[in-house]
């Protein structure tokens, strides 16, 4: 992605003069703040669960090299092989270089805002690739050659016509030839021009949302199930992450997938959670012959030194900043003019591409501190802007009127007596100037200001300090400032790691991490159980079973196995389907014949409209089924059929993920290739923030329950 930061301000204008930009950014800012306020309140632990994250986060960074060295020797042990990236150059480079290797000509690519880091989109263009996202709203902003506006929801500033535009221009000659206005109509048609290039890409490029220490696992969390698509159907998988994306264990991991879900989209788990631990092993039946992860430095090593701004690195791409942003949620995304927008690209995109680059990231903030009340990784958002500032200002980074604006401020402020007599004069003044008004819309001298839509609320009559000191008095010292994490500053940018132009030191292989962490101690586990205010006095089975409807599940009955067949075959002439239905070989040792059904035993190939597999173990905390690739269980049956049947033991169904995790360390080495949480039918909410079933992935979801 080509920054272009240097026009911050001639963007904003842009911005705040677009009315579909302000109806598109008004209904998701609502959407993803009431979501997430109900989820967080339906969890009473959920502090206590920020704490925990942040103390996995900070454990992790503390031993960075040393749990990247172990996530590598266990995914390598499966057939994976590792790549290290010291920049954006060095990641294009690698990525390109295996698909040459592949002889690839189609390429897919699911979510991956460090593959937009690095600039990968437009490398794998220039060189001749048939580059197709998948994600459906990273498929809207490619057809509009546009970049993502937020990291979980890549086209959040389109509008429903907009979109119908866009497909009615790119799809006719795929044979859609009149204009589809209804959401359903949208994502359905997308869903059938993206199946064909799924089912014929030669290389799939996901990033990952965790890195798992414990058993090599490359995690990747996504509603659509385009992104499990992309990792099973070709020939060769790419993961493309970072290096802060690690955890040291699977019960670390279910810690943040806890705090991820209910803060980026309100969802106590996203449809599909896939752990890929390598490639195809001998007996599997499906899934890449290859499977590469490289990890990106790109700067991330010069923070992980920096005290001041190596919180940064525990952030897990939640988007909560964004979405609690009154300046976000005023100019969108594309404003900010890199990739990362909103809170948290104010302080990444000066670090990664240097303060002169972009010196107006640090002013686009009110500093309400909102974005820190909702981080789940409590990252001191405000206090890193503000250091920010403060270095421009030492630095002279901002202009002079802004220098003396910040001097006078100053002086003022450290002279109590004076700041309450301006305050008292301003609040008269601006009173007298709204008088009847409600609102000021204009100011003498100050025209530019307003300019965009702002308003400024007419004031009491009475400053603040006045009217505090007739509740009890006003105390005579003046504020001072809260210092920045990590203690002192020092005396300027030498002092904390900084070059002159402000990003921290790059690093990579090389850069001098590793030896950082020295010897890795315990880090004690603790499991967090289900709070009873989100399932109240249900046991597990009937938490299980309600989980799974709330998200538009369902649950069947079976008193055996025996009685599966019959149950499909009433099932299919029920909903009026013909198949053909495909059957994981684990269950073909039963009676179909005598059903009257003739399905296929295997993987699928795509033209399936049903298919039957078979969990491991149900999870009673979220609704969620634990599936696991092998030759007995191919992952295509979980994301290609319409119809998804999945058979469970009621014995399989355990409280929470800690306890899955322990049965599937119970059956031994090796590891599976793949295991699959799945929490529901595939949705996207891509169009207008409408949730529509069947983005890419099954359209429903049924679990056959075995008494």
């Amino acid at each position: 992605m080509n920054p272009s930061t240097g026009d911050f301000k001639a963007r904003v204008r842009v911005a705040l003069k677009d009315r579909h930009l302000a109806q598109a950014l008004g209904r998701a800012r609502d959407g993803f703040v009431l979501k997430r306020r109900k989820a967080v309140d339906a969890r009473p632990d959920f502090e206590a669960l920020r704490d925990r994250g942040v103390a996995i986060r900070d454990h992790t960074l503390d031993h960075l090299e040393d749990y990247l060295d172990q996530f590598i020797r266990a995914f390598e042990a499966q057939g994976g092989q590792v790549h290290r990236a010291a920049d954006a150059e060095q990641a294009r480079r690698i990525v390109l270089d295996i698909c040459a290797q592949a002889d690839a000509r189609r390429v897919t690519k699911g979510k991956s805002m460090v593959a937009e880091e690095v600039g990968l989109n437009e490398a794998l263009d220039d060189d001749g690739y048939d580059r197709v996202e998948t994600d459906l709203g990273e498929y809207i902003i490619q057809l509009a050659q546009e970049t993502p506006s937020h990291i979980i929801a890549p086209a959040v500033h389109k509008t429903r016509e907009q979109i119908t535009e866009l497909f009615h221009t790119h799809h006719q000659e795929l044979g859609f030839k009149e204009r589809t206005t209804s959401i359903p109509g949208l994502v359905n048609e997308a869903r059938s021009v993206l199946r064909e290039r799924f089912l014929t890409a030669d290389v799939g490029i996901t990033g990952a949302n965790f890195l798992v220490a414990e058993n090599g696992a490359s995690v990747i969390v996504t509603n659509e199930g385009n992104g499990d698509l992309t990792a099973t159907l070709p020939r060769v998988h790419v993961t493309v992450t970072g290096i802060e994306k690690v955890v040291p264990t699977l019960e670390d991991m279910t810690t943040l997938l806890r705090l991820l879900g209910r803060s980026a989209t309100g969802q106590a788990m996203t449809s599909y959670t896939t752990l890929s631990t390598g490639p195809r092993r001998g007996d599997d039946l499906d899934g890449p012959l290859a499977h590469h992860v490289v990890l990106v430095d790109n700067g991330r090593s010069g923070m992980l030194t920096d005290p001041r701004y190596r919180a940064m690195l525990r952030c897990i791409r939640c988007g909560a900043c964004l979405n609690h942003c009154p300046v976000y949620g005023a100019i969108g995304g594309h404003a900010y003019g890199w990739v990362y927008p909103g809170p948290m690209g104010s302080v990444l995109t000066p670090l990664n591409r240097g303060l002169a680059n972009a010196p107006d990231l640090p002013q686009a903030c009110t500093l309400n501190g909102h974005c820190a009340e909702v981080c789940p990784v409590k990252i001191p958002l405000p206090e890193m802007l503000r250091g920010l500032r403060e270095y421009q200002f030492e630095q002279r980074v901002v202009g002079r009127g802004s220098r003396w604006g910040g001097w006078l401020w100053g002086q003022m402020a450290s002279r109590p007596g004076l700041y309450r007599s301006v305050a008292r004069w301003s609040a008269r003044t601006l009173a007298w100037l709204g008088r009847g008004k409600g609102v000021l819309r204009r100011l003498p001298m100050a025209s530019g200001w307003f300019s965009g839509g702002r308003y400024l609320p007419v004031p009491e009559g009475r400053s603040f300090m006045e009217m505090w000191g007739k509740g009890g008095g006003v105390p005579d010292s003046p504020l001072t400032p809260t210092p920045l994490p990590g203690g002192e500053r020092g005396s300027g940018p030498q002092a904390t790691g900084f070059s002159d132009d402000l990003p921290s030191p790059r690093g990579g292989e090389g850069s001098g991490m590793r030896g950082v962490a020295g010897r890795v101690p315990e880090f004690p586990l603790t499991r967090t159980p289900l709070p009873g205010g989100e399932r109240g006095s249900m046991d597990t089975m009937e938490a299980f079973q309600a989980g799974l409807e709330q998200v538009g599940g369902t649950v069947e009955w079976i008193e055996q196995p025996d009685d599966i067949p019959r149950y499909l075959s009433g099932f299919m002439r029920q909903q009026g389907l013909r198949g053909p239905l495909v059957v994981a070989p684990a269950l073909a040792y039963l009676d179909w014949a005598g059903a009257g059904l003739e399905p296929r035993f295997g993987p699928a190939q795509g033209d399936e409209t049903v298919g039957l597999s078979r969990a491991v173990c149900g999870v009673g905390e979220t609704g969620t089924l634990v599936l696991t690739s092998g030759a007995d269980d191919p992952t295509t049956l979980n994301f290609l059929p319409e119809y998804h049947l999945v058979v469970l033991s009621s014995a399989d169904v355990v409280d929470c993920l800690e306890d899955a995790w322990t049965r599937l360390r119970a059956q031994g080495q090796p590891w599976p290739r793949t295991v699959n949480l799945i929490t529901g039918p595939s949705r996207t909410a891509d169009v207008e923030q409408t949730i529509q079933l069947g983005a890419h992935g099954p359209r429903s979801l049924r679990v056959l329950l075995i008494r």
